[in-house]
């Protein structure tokens, strides 16, 4: 009996551990496996028979089943064959089935037993580690992959005929080790940004809070510069969520030797011809969307108006939950989708409404037809609304920039800041913008001034009850980078003109008074 991962019935960053019984039986000599085996399973036959003879093994005379338990979940993938051949051999005699109950056997093979690497193999070890099982044996070139696992042995094999002195205990395992791995620099600092002194501050406070953001301008303004710029200044990952994130790249064949690891948040940005399956996930077997593989990270939409509606708003569970449920004909998959959300767009056709009522050269009519394509449950779950104008030469000239290194570690002590107040609370949440009405209400120590400059514009600004909320996390998140012990007028006060470009261009009739 040998113990292996299915490396397709994953859900989320967990794994379907599967056990192949093999059992050899008198008669007419006949292969079959059974347990729902999808077509890639039931080929395995024909690569493991060709394997096991050309490596110099003889196939057990009789008739052979191989039954992968349990039975009523559909199997796919060519992981199999390694465990597969393993216990054909064993039930040949060429290897101790008793030695094999402690290994995980992940791999694929070729017809003359080289053993092949596999898709996903990192989030196999996770689910293994997470059952019990330390020892697992999988294919040469998967080693880079998961070298970075810590508490785990890695038994390498090239050839099907390397399990003979696995069993013999003629090798020595792999152990590996995350601080041996670290990601490549951002592509863009926010340091080289010259001007745009108040986006760059509304990016930090949606990096130190993990708040949602809309930027709007111009053409041409800055915001996509400033949206990738963020990447810079984001702390590391942890290891748990270094582990989730990497399951999830593994799982979708993204890992590489350039990239064995992530070990910094993800930063995905989506074309405007995504389509919801693509950015949700789908698919048989199903495979994770980009809000998945933006998990713990940042998901950025530009030109986000581009984008069809009925796309955009299929955010919306995703972005209250955390996660994402697909279900497909015969199962569901829930996976995990907890990520930061930048939108950039023009306000306009032309872009320059927010440049000045002399440049733009749009009809309140054009206005609403841009504007209406992001719906208000969308806006909404967005925390900062920020306006991006282009800046002027003598702003670019005289503006002097911290580096990235300083603003990153503040954006690191804001985060432990926020852990520690919610963790004191036994909220299983890690910043304010992830918390509830009332869990922010148990946390937060907003100031009676404060407290009245919200209430006064949540009713000016007609919020909603979530971003009423939204409002009080991120004037939170501002009290901390403000070193201030509770939240503060100045601190409200700064919060609140984040969502004043709600009410003036979103709102009913604030689009007239902005148009050219």
């Amino acid at each position: 009996m040998i113990k292996i991962i299915n490396s397709i019935c994953i859900s989320g960053v967990t794994g379907l551990l599967t056990t192949v019984e093999t059992y050899v039986t008198p008669g007419i000599r006949e292969f079959s496996i059974i347990g729902l085996a999808g077509a890639s399973v039931k080929e395995s036959k024909n690569r493991v028979c060709a394997a096991v003879k050309n490596c110099g093994f003889d196939l057990p005379k009789g008739r052979i089943t191989v039954n992968l338990a349990p039975s009523d979940i559909r199997k796919e993938g060519t992981g199999f064959d390694l465990a597969i051949a393993a216990g054909i051999l064993a039930a040949g005699g060429y290897i101790d089935d008793t030695a094999l109950d402690r290994y995980v056997l992940v791999g694929e093979l070729s017809l003359d037993g080289m053993v092949k690497p596999v898709s996903g193999l990192f989030s196999m070890c996770i689910s293994a580690s997470r059952e019990g099982i330390k020892d697992i044996v999988i294919p040469e070139g998967n080693i880079k992959e998961v070298m970075s696992l810590e508490g785990v042995r890695i038994w390498p094999v090239k050839w099907l005929s390397d399990l003979i002195g696995l069993s013999d205990h003629e090798k020595s395992p792999l152990t590996g080790s995350l601080s041996d791995f670290c990601a490549p620099d951002a592509s863009i600092s926010i340091s080289e940004i010259k001007g745009h002194k108040t986006a760059k501050r509304a990016v930090e406070i949606a990096a130190s809070g993990r708040h949602n953001i809309l930027m709007l301008g111009a053409v041409g303004s800055g915001k996509t510069m400033l949206a990738h710029s963020i990447r810079s200044i984001l702390p590391p990952l942890e290891r748990n969520d270094i582990y989730d994130v990497t399951s999830i790249y593994s799982l979708c064949g993204l890992l590489n030797d350039d990239l064995p690891v992530v070990r910094y948040p993800p930063f995905r940005e989506v074309h405007t011809g995504v389509t919801k399956t693509a950015l949700i996930g789908g698919g048989r077997p199903v495979v994770p969307g980009e809000i998945s593989l933006a998990h713990r990270g940042v998901l950025f939409l530009d030109e986000v108006t581009e984008i069809d509606r009925g796309v955009i708003d299929s955010l919306r569970q995703p972005m209250d939950s955390g996660d994402v449920t697909v279900s497909r004909v015969g199962h569901i998959e829930k996976l995990p989708a907890d990520f930061m959300l930048i939108c950039a767009m023009n306000p306009c056709r032309c872009g320059n409404l927010l440049e000045g009522p002399e440049k733009c050269t749009c009809t309140p009519k054009m206005i609403s037809h841009t504007l209406e394509k992001i719906s208000r449950p969308i806006l909404d779950r967005i925390d900062i609304h920020i306006p991006v104008k282009t800046p002027g030469y003598s702003e670019i000239q005289s503006d002097r920039c911290e580096p990235d290194e300083v603003i990153r570690e503040r954006v690191r002590n804001v985060r432990n800041i926020q852990k520690e107040k919610i963790r004191q609370h036994d909220f299983n949440q890690d910043t304010y913008s992830r918390l509830s009405g009332d869990e922010l209400d148990t946390v937060l120590c907003i100031e009676p001034e404060a407290e009245e400059i919200l209430l006064k514009s949540a009713e000016q600004l007609s919020l909603s009850i979530r971003a009423f909320n939204k409002l009080k996390a991120i004037s939170g998140t501002i009290s901390d980078m403000n070193g201030h012990g509770s939240v503060k007028v100045e601190d409200m006060a700064e919060a609140v003109q984040y969502r004043i470009i709600d009410r003036k261009l979103f709102r009913e009739g604030g689009v007239a008074v902005n148009a050219a």
